[in-house]
Formats: structure tokens, C-alpha cells, sequence
């Protein structure tokens, strides 16, 4: 990489330039201005990039600005390589990466472009080597210091030689287009010629709608300059009295009109597909238009517009811009994957909105565009197999036939600069379409779903988008989900997400805790998160295995039957609760869907695998998914292991008890006790209790937030800790993390003689009987000494077998295939 410095003649700086990148005998070169920054993995990333793909010959990345101050802004997040929009704006800027070879073969750069030579190198590169030899790394890996640059040319000036650059490239090409100044500096527009007048075939779809439909016709007859179309409107079925008249009278005028505009009839149920097919073996034009009956045209120009960019030997669809009623943007374009299998990007935004680097007033290439308002030829409509009127009849149709002409090698234009008013979905669905039904609900979820099947890999990466702006939103926004934007080439550990159920210990404990101990142990490239990605941010994402905990609401449910259908992804589902048989007394049990047991069941057995915390559960649960494996509690070393209470020597030795309101019967267990005693020891609770035994404790403290927890339970300072468990079902099936978190701690430790709390642990287990919990409390605080003993014991104990970053092989064994 070359420095660039700053000098009066730049000129002669380019001249000097190329002969020192000539001289050099490095394979690939690049440049950078003086002050700007690369990232760090700049040279790593670059590369990689060559290494992976040896087509490339020309590499540009992303990039932002970077202040005075150090802070980066503005980061531009930029499609791969674009030719329209390249020719709408000199986008690609930056680092600019170029093979020797190819930089020798161009001459370098050219001193008549001094002040834009990367635009005119970059375009006259494009000319030799095609799209497929241009590369983009998806990373902001070049940061530009803001005020900075080597040219000492006005803005003015760089604009008169960026579009002569264009306009040299276009007359390479033999292009008798003309350059324009563009929207906004430093854009362009570049007007192609109509280089002939093709019969274009509108075909408008239609049933009822009289006033849409006639606006629609009236508006093309009145405000269409390109002369050469006809008109098919194809009606189905329409029902409604002066909608028929108003057919009947056009179809009555049809030899008057020399044919130019006829209606066609095509009964039976709504197919938006299969009216456009049919239409279409009847068009007489080279070109169909494919447009909505709520559409109208809004200056004269817009069909010329359309035929100049169709008539490019490169293009086989173009789109135009779309307005609502009041002005706003209805259709920019489409983006694959966003908010679903694909959207309009900017829908509803000011109609001068510019959009994310102009991309909302510029001409440029798109993966697909709304058949709204589609132009394309007929040959390749019909090379295509039309709109795919079986899985597609009323959604997706357009977008489908968008990629399948992408497959083919052509390229999708839109282009602003041809616009037309649109209503926005109301001929697709028609008059008898506008009543939701179960049946049409139907259909549409079975339309999305095979879309899904058909396209998601591309929905994931549309090339006309950036994996770093999000697909949840319509305005280009950054990804606030980071593990979405991870380079799909480079995995270099297996990729986990994780969903807990609440943020709480029970998604602490199982979920979120683990994930963080494999993550910071290098073990795993995981995410975790509470939202529900959609299919297309799944496939960007990419996970060997996906941990879902207690996933039981419908839509919840809905998604993992998406995952299952769509995704290779290995599906673990994860409890530590016995859900199903909730204790009378808990607080929660009202808030338990009372179809618990079939949401569970329904949800488990569309998982690979089923994780649950202990053997009882392991037991309840059999059969719940084709496997099922026991993952123990463990206690996160790095959040516990350096808290270290006090032992206080005070009179009375500090007893205490920690819990919340799904705990209120085992405290009721033992309220007795706690009265009995509390002339002999300082009650200490934490989390609840209740007001009868208020009297009886020296310390309450209220719950904190679980961040807090762990500090807050080690400043009880606790001598003696107490783990009452009621004996039923529900506690009989639940974990040892009481004991974990107490045993971390150095808590000597009574508690009740159950399933959870037995096994090799040291502590002392008691019958649920007052008298034997009043011996023991008694017997252990009679001995201070020997009471620390115990604390130290089972400190050392669970750090020798359960602290969670020695058992990362078992969670990671849990999780993945």
C-alpha cells in the first residue's frame, strides 16, 4: 500500500504513481490518501478475499469517515459490484485493490481523469474484465479522514472530470448515451438512447376496481409520449354492474382502436400468473409491461425511459418508481430478504427522499423489481417460463421471475427517472382478494413457504444489499444483530444461537452463561438472543445448531417449524423445569398456557434433540423428541469464583435463606422453625418475606437485578445457609444450583433430603420435618469452627466438579450434532 501526498501538481503525482506501482514487484497494489486509516485486518481480509476467489482482479471494500476526534462515521455499506449504479455515482471509492497485471494492461492510471482517475480506472477496468473480475469485501476496512485528500481540485472540478470519465466509457462502448448532472452532486444521469421503437404490450389485470381501472387506461392514453403499445386488460370475472359497462364499452371500441387496446376475458378462480401468461400469447409486441390496474402514469416520458433501458442487449427487466396517492415512495426497487422473503426498500418515505447513498433516486442494478410495473421481453418471458402460475399464483410471482432472468445472466434496471402513481397491492389481490379468508391465508403462507424453498440462499445475500445493514428494517439501517453480518467464508469455530427464555437465571444458568464461557474460551462463533430471526437472517447466520429454551408460544412455534423445513441447522430444544406439573401453591402456575403439555410436546418433537437439566426430567420428558440427553447445572467460575464473604465471628451465627415468590411454599415449610429460633440466630433473607415473619429476621434485603445477584448473595456474609425444598413432582425434578451458588461462596449448607440436593455433595440433608430442621440448625452453629470447616468443604468440592468453564466439551457435546 502507497501513501498518497499531498503536491500542487497532481498531474505529474499520477505520472509518478504509476511508475513506482510499476516498478514494484508486488502482485497486487493499492492505494490510500494520506491520512486515511486501513482496520486492522485490512491486509488479512484483502488476502483472504484473494485467495478465495482468483476471478478477482479489481477488489473495493466498504468504508466510513473518520473525524478529527477519531470517531468513525457515516459508514457506507456498499452493493457488490454495480454498473448502473457506478454510472449513477461513483460509489466504489476507497481502497481500491488492483492485480498488477491488469493495472500494467490498462496503462495505469490516466492523467486526463486527475482528480477522479480511481472512477475512470475502475470503469475502463470493468470494460476488460466483466463483473465477474470486479470484487467487494463486505467490511468497513478503510476509514477516510474528513477533510482530507491529495487533489487540489475544486468539487466543481472533480464533477466535470468524473462525468467526462463517463462519458469516455460509454463511447468505448459504442454507447451514444448522454451524461447528465444527477440528482444531487456528484451523481449522474446517464440518458440511453432509444435506438428503436418496439411494440410494447401493457398488460393490465383487473376484476371490479372501476375507478382504479379507469384511471389507469385514461392516464396511458393521455400521458404515454412513446407511442408504439397496446393495451390488453384482462378481466376476471368482474361482477360489479358499471365496472362490466365500462369493459363491455372498451371492448366495443376494439376495431376502432385498430386493436390497440383489447380485453380479454379470463374466467375462473383469481390466478394474478396465470391472467398475465395468457395475456401474454396474445401480445403482438417484441416487449410486455406488466402493470397493475391501480397504477397511473404521471408524466409523458416514462414509457421512453423504460424502452431506452430495455433496449440495453445486458438488461431483461426494468422497474420503475412507484408513488402512493400522497406522494410517498411505494417502490424503490426490491431488496431479497428484507422483512420476509423480499420488500421495498424506503416504502414510504418523501418522494425526494435520497435513501442510503442516493440508492432511492439513482439508477441501478437490483435483484428484483415489482411486477406492478415490470418491462421485459417477450422471448425472455416466455424463455423463462413466464410467471410460475402453480406455486406462485397471486405473491412472489414477480419477484421469482425477477431471479430466474438474474440466473439467466441479465441484468434488472431500476430506474427513477420513469414514474408512475400506485395504489400499492390492489389489483394483485382483486375485489373477492381484499376479504381475508382461512383459504387465502392459506395460500399466501404456502406461496412464502415455497419461496422460501425456491430462493432462501439468495434472499440471505442479495448482492444489491450489504450483509451489515439489516433485513428488519426498509431504510438501509445498520444490524443491530452482529452474528448476522459474521463473513459467511470465515468460520473458523462452530457457529451456535442460542434463544433463552427470559433473562432471568433460568436463561442465565442454561443459556446465556454457557455461551459466554464457550465464546470467551474460543470454543464457539454463538449469538444469543431473545428475537426470532427470519428465515432469510437464519441463512445469513448459518448456525451448525440453534439452542431454543422453552420456546411454547405459537409463533414461537411457528418459527421452528420454519427452521425445520428450510434449514439444515441441527434444532436443540431446552427445559430445566418440570412445566408440566407446576406446584399448587407456585405463583406461576396461573401464568402456564393450560395446553402446556401439547405446546411442549409439539415444540420438542420438532427438534433434533431434547436438553434437560437432571434425570428426572429426562424421565418426564421420554419420547418428547427423537433424543434426549441430561446437561447438569454448572457455576460460571469467572462470575463467582472471586466473591469471597466475610465470616463475621458475631454472637449470633448469621442464618439465611434466599429465594422469590416461586419459592413460597418451601419458606412456609419452614416458618415454624425460623420463629422458633430466632432468639438463637440472626435471620438473614433475601428476595421475599412474608409479613408474619417479618418480626423474626434481623436483615431483609429486597431482590436485585440478576446482574446483581451473585454480589449481593456473597455480602449476606452468611455462617450457615438453609435450602428448604417442598417434596413433590416438581421439586423432585429440579436442578442443585441452590447448593452451586451457595457452595461457591463457602455456605456450609442444610436442606432438604431430595432428589436435587443428594448425591456426593457435603452438606447436611434433613427430613421435611420442624424437628429435624431445628437439630440441625442447632447442631451445626454449635460449632463455629467446625461450621467454616464445611463452608470451605463445599467450596472446594464444587469448584473440583462444577464449575462451568471445565465442563465447556459437555455443554458444547449438548448443543451440536
Amino acid at each position: 500500500m502507497l501513501p498518497v501526498q499531498t503536491q500542487p501538481d497532481s498531474a505529474r503525482l499520477i505520472a509518478q504513481t504509476n511508475q513506482a506501482l510499476q516498478d514494484n514487484d508486488a502482485n497486487w497494489l493499492g492505494l490510500i490518501d494520506a491520512g486515511d486509516q486501513l482496520a486492522p485486518d485490512a491486509i488479512f481480509r484483502i488476502q483472504m478475499a484473494i485467495q478465495n476467489h482468483p476471478e478477482w482482479q479489481l477488489i473495493y471494500t466498504d468504508e466510513d469517515s473518520l473525524t478529527a476526534d477519531g470517531q468513525h462515521v457515516n459508514p457506507h455499506c456498499k452493493p457488490d459490484f454495480n454498473i448502473d449504479y457506478l454510472r449513477s455515482l461513483p460509489y466504489i471509492g476507497g481502497l481500491l485493490v488492483i492485480k498488477k497485471e491488469l493495472f500494467e494492461t490498462l496503462g495505469g492510471f490516466d492523467p486526463q481523469a486527475d482528480g477522479a482517475e480511481d472512477y475512470d480506472f475502475v470503469l475502463r477496468a470493468w470494460e476488460k474484465i466483466g463483473d465477474a473480475g470486479i470484487g467487494h469485501i463486505p467490511e468497513v476496512l478503510y476509514h477516510r479522514l474528513q477533510g482530507g485528500g491529495h487533489c487540489n481540485k475544486s468539487v466543481e472540478e472533480i464533477l466535470q472530470v468524473s462525468q467526462a470519465a463517463l462519458q469516455r466509457h460509454l463511447q468505448r462502448l459504442n454507447i451514444a448515451a448522454e451524461v447528465l448532472p444527477g440528482p444531487f452532486p456528484p451523481a449522474t444521469r446517464v440518458r440511453y438512447p432509444l435506438t428503436g421503437t418496439p411494440l410494447v404490450s401493457i398488460i393490465i389485470p383487473t376484476r371490479n376496481q372501476l375507478g382504479y381501472l379507469q384511471r389507469c387506461v385514461e392516464s396511458l392514453i393521455e400521458k404515454t409520449r412513446y407511442a408504439h403499445y397496446e393495451m390488453l386488460i384482462v378481466d376476471n370475472d368482474s361482477d360489479d354492474a358499471e365496472a362490466r359497462t365500462y369493459l363491455d364499452m372498451l371492448a366495443a371500441q376494439e376495431e376502432q382502436l385498430g386493436g390497440r387496446l383489447r380485453v380479454l376475458r379470463h374466467p375462473g378462480p383469481f390466478n394474478f400468473s396465470a391472467m398475465n401468461n395468457r395475456a401474454l400469447e396474445q401480445a403482438r409486441g417484441d416487449y410486455v409491461l406488466l402493470l397493475n390496474n391501480d397504477t397511473a402514469a404521471l408524466h409523458d416520458d416514462w414509457l421512453d425511459e423504460m424502452v431506452s433501458q430495455i433496449l440495453r442487449p445486458e438488461v431483461g427487466i426494468v422497474g420503475a418508481k412507484l408513488l402512493f396517492p400522497d406522494g410517498k415512495i411505494q417502490h424503490a426497487g426490491v431488496i431479497l430478504g428484507m422483512r420476509g422473503p423480499a420488500e421495498h426498500p424506503f416504502i414510504g418515505q418523501p418522494p425526494e427522499y435520497r435513501g442510503y447513498f442516493g440508492r432511492a433516486m439513482l439508477t441501478q442494478n437490483l435483484s428484483a423489481v415489482t411486477g406492478a410495473c415490470l418491462l421485459i421481453g417477450k422471448s425472455l418471458y416466455q424463455e423463462l417460463g413466464g410467471l410460475d402460475e402453480k406455486q406462485f399464483q397471486v405473491s412472489y410471482n414477480d419477484i421469482d421471475l425477477c431471479l430466474k432472468a438474474r440466473e439467466a445472466g441479465h441484468k434488472i434496471v431500476f430506474t427513477p427517472w420513469a414514474m408512475l402513481l400506485h395504489e400499492g397491492s390492489a389489483s394483485q389481490r382483486g375485489e373477492v382478494e381484499k376479504k381475508p379468508s382461512p383459504e387465502k391465508e392459506k395460500r399466501f403462507a404456502s406461496e412464502k413457504m415455497a419461496f422460501y424453498q425456491k430462493w432462501l440462499p439468495q434472499l440471505a445475500f442479495d448482492p444489491a444489499y450489504n450483509r451489515h445493514l439489516s433485513l428488519a428494517s426498509t431504510d438501509f439501517l445498520l444490524e443491530d444483530q452482529a452474528a448476522l453480518t459474521w463473513d459467511p467464508e470465515w468460520r473458523p469455530r462452530p457457529r451456535i444461537l442460542v434463544h433463552p427464555a427470559d433473562r432471568e437465571g433460568c436463561g442465565e444458568y442454561r443459556i446465556i452463561s454457557p455461551m459466554r464461557a464457550l465464546q470467551k474460551a474460543g470454543r464457539a462463533q454463538g449469538w444469543e438472543t431473545m428475537r426470532i430471526f427470519e428465515p432469510a437472517e437464519m441463512e445469513r447466520f448459518s448456525p451448525e445448531s440453534i439452542v431454543l429454551q422453552r420456546q411454547m408460544e405459537w409463533p414461537q412455534i411457528d418459527a421452528l417449524e420454519r427452521h425445520k423445513k428450510l434449514l439444515k441447522t441441527f434444532r436443540v430444544f431446552e427445559i430445566d423445569d418440570l412445566i408440566t406439573n407446576l406446584p399448587v401453591k407456585s405463583l406461576h402456575k396461573a401464568q402456564i398456557h393450560k395446553d402446556i403439555a401439547k405446546r411442549f410436546r409439539k415444540a420438542a418433537g420438532l427438534c433434533n434433540r431434547l436438553v434437560v437439566a437432571t434425570e428426572p426430567l429426562a424421565k418426564a420428558y421420554k419420547g418428547f423428541a427423537d433424543e434426549l440427553r441430561v446437561q447438569p447445572n454448572c457455576i460460571e467460575d469467572a462470575i463467582w469464583g472471586s466473591l469471597q464473604p466475610r465470616r463475621r465471628a458475631e454472637a449470633k451465627p448469621r442464618v439465611g435463606w434466599a429465594g422469590g415468590v416461586g419459592h413460597t411454599g418451601d419458606l412456609e415449610m419452614i416458618a415454624d422453625v425460623v420463629r422458633d429460633l430466632a432468639d438463637e440466630v440472626d435471620w438473614v433473607f433475601f428476595g421475599l418475606c412474608p409479613d408474619a415473619l417479618r418480626p423474626y429476621v434481623r436483615e431483609f434485603h429486597t431482590g436485585v437485578p440478576l446482574p446483581q445477584y451473585p454480589n449481593k448473595l456473597a455480602s449476606l456474609d452468611l455462617d450457615l445457609a438453609l435450602a428448604p425444598l417442598e417434596n413433590n413432582s416438581f421439586n423432585e425434578a429440579k436442578s442443585h444450583l441452590r447448593i452451586l451458588e451457595y457452595g461457591i461462596l463457602g455456605y456450609p449448607v442444610i436442606c432438604s433430603d431430595i432428589f436435587p440436593y443428594q448425591g456426593d455433595f457435603p452438606v447436611t440433608r434433613v427430613a421435611n420435618r420442624y424437628r429435624d430442621w431445628v437439630r440441625a440448625i442447632r447442631e451445626q452453629i454449635a460449632d463455629r469452627q467446625a461450621l467454616e470447616a464445611a463452608g470451605d468443604c463445599l467450596r472446594e468440592h464444587v469448584r473440583a466438579h462444577w464449575l462451568l468453564e471445565e465442563h465447556l466439551d459437555d455443554w458444547l457435546a449438548a448443543w451440536l450434532p
